[in-house]
């Protein structure tokens, strides 16, 4: 539902906008606009208050607003994590240890920390956000505050894919699900790990080929003109199989066909099945479907491939890699979208079709 603001005041020096979560539930079901919370001014010795450029949208923090029941939630809960913006306060100890430069004024990205965003109501669709010191790092020069925005989670996300598929020079390696938010940043990771010498092909929707290809893709298929996928891959590349395959996506499908195109003994790195909405029933049917990926021996009809499950959160070393990436002319951020706070209902539902090619961000008023 669209908020009605006609009786609500304007916004003041000591108020912001943002939107609160009031229950679990979908999106436009339990979120509403408030142009009258008020900007936090209770700052820990190791925190910083920040003023909020852009945020981003991502799937994991739609997960916790649909599943974590208000019992468990302080409120006004503010929904989503990730950031970009300006220090505006600094807490006692930050100013003494000026946290890697960290000043008034500074610009920044990060997350708000899991715990804090449920426990504490923390969230970034809102003006101004409180988080530990830990939780930000320096702004890449390289890069503005949307594309920034879009980089703590899905970017540590994709390292954590990279960590746990040990890719080396010379690898090949499948990526599917290549043009979402995470997928679009593994590309380029990956790419970047197994060198000229190695090869990345990539599995995305036709519309979005030329832009995976721009990542850095060196071959790219398109699922909607192969249909099994699996298919087409079993008989292209059964010769010359996989070292790794990376499933940004979670096509369980694909798991279970990989044995025709992944080495033998090598791993399925996977972010997780998918499901088609994020409610308790299809969640445990998520969760089965891991176990059973992870446990289920091959005797007993489970496929005869390591699979490696991967859920990324945005941390310190993370966040210090992917900037220093960026600076490095290295890593970029593609944005599907980007939206106006008031709009933040129209990015959900974009996020939900599981069709964006890239990172759907919300732009801050700049008042």
């Amino acid at each position: 539902m669209t908020p009605a603001a006609s009786n609500v005041t304007e916004t003041t020096s000591n108020l912001m906008q943002g939107w609160v979560q009031s229950r679990a539930g979908f999106p436009t079901d339990v979120l509403s606009l408030s142009l009258s919370l008020p900007i936090p001014n209770e700052l820990g010795d190791e925190e910083v208050l920040v003023k909020i450029s852009c945020a981003s949208l991502n799937p994991g923090a739609s997960i916790i607003m649909q599943l974590v029941p208000g019992l468990f939630r302080t409120r006004p809960s503010i929904p989503e994590m990730d950031f970009s913006g300006t220090v505006v306060r600094l807490g006692r100890a930050i100013t003494k240890k000026k946290r890697g430069q960290i000043q008034m004024g500074t610009e920044v990205f990060g997350s708000v920390p899991v715990g804090a965003h449920v426990s504490k109501g923390k969230g970034s669709l809102a003006q101004y956000v409180v988080v530990s010191g830990e939780a930000i790092h320096l702004k890449p020069k390289t890069l503005p505050f949307d594309q920034v925005a879009g980089m703590p989670i899905a970017g540590c996300s994709a390292l954590a894919l990279l960590e746990a598929a040990t890719l080396k020079r010379g690898d090949s390696v499948l990526v599917n699900g290549a043009s979402g938010g995470i997928g679009s940043l593994f590309v380029q990771i990956a790419k970047e790990a197994v060198g000229e010498s190695g090869k990345v092909v990539a599995v995305c929707s036709g519309a979005n080929v030329e832009m995976v290809r721009d990542l850095g893709a060196d071959e790219v298929i398109d699922y909607q003109e192969f249909v099994p996928v699996h298919e087409h891959l079993a008989i292209v590349f059964y010769a010359q199989r996989f070292d790794t395959v990376v499933d940004c996506f979670g096509s369980q499908q694909l798991f279970l066909y990989c044995e025709r195109f992944l080495r033998p003994g090598m791993p399925y790195v996977s972010v997780g099945p998918s499901v088609p909405s994020y409610n308790t029933i299809n969640m445990i049917y998520s969760i089965g479907q891991m176990i059973k990926n992870l446990f289920q021996p091959p005797a007993l009809g489970g496929v005869n491939r390591p699979y490696r499950q991967v859920t990324g959160i945005s941390n310190q070393k993370g966040l210090q890699r992917l900037a220093q990436m960026a600076t490095d002319g290295l890593l970029r951020v593609p944005l599907d979208s980007s939206w106006e706070l008031k709009d933040v209902l129209k990015g959900y539902e974009r996020l939900l079709s599981h069709r964006a090619k890239g990172k759907i961000v919300i732009q801050m008023p700049v008042k």
